[in-house]
C-alpha cells in the first residue's frame, strides 16, 4: 500500500515539475520574441530616419515612433 502512495506522490511531483519547466520555456520564448521585435523596430526606425530613399518619402516622426516603441520592447527583457 505504501509503495502505491509513494509512486503517486512521485508522479504528482514530476507532473508539477514538468508544468513549471513548460511555463519557464514559454516565458523565455516570449521574452526573446519581444526583444527581437524591439530590435527590428529600432532598425526599421533608424532606416526610415537616415537612409536617403526612405527618409525622403517617410515622415521623420514615423522613424522616431518606431525607435521609441522598439526601445520599450527591448527593455522589457
Amino acid at each position: 500500500m505504501s509503495l502505491t502512495i509513494l509512486e503517486a506522490t512521485l508522479k504528482q511531483e514530476n507532473e508539477a515539475e514538468n508544468a513549471s519547466d513548460h511555463s519557464t520555456n514559454e516565458t523565455n520564448a516570449r521574452s526573446l520574441f519581444t526583444y527581437q521585435t524591439g530590435m527590428a523596430l529600432i532598425t526599421l526606425g533608424t532606416m526610415f530616419k537616415h537612409v536617403p530613399p526612405f527618409n525622403e518619402s517617410i515622415d521623420k516622426h514615423t522613424g522616431d515612433t518606431l525607435i521609441s516603441i522598439g526601445k520599450k520592447l527591448k527593455g522589457k527583457n
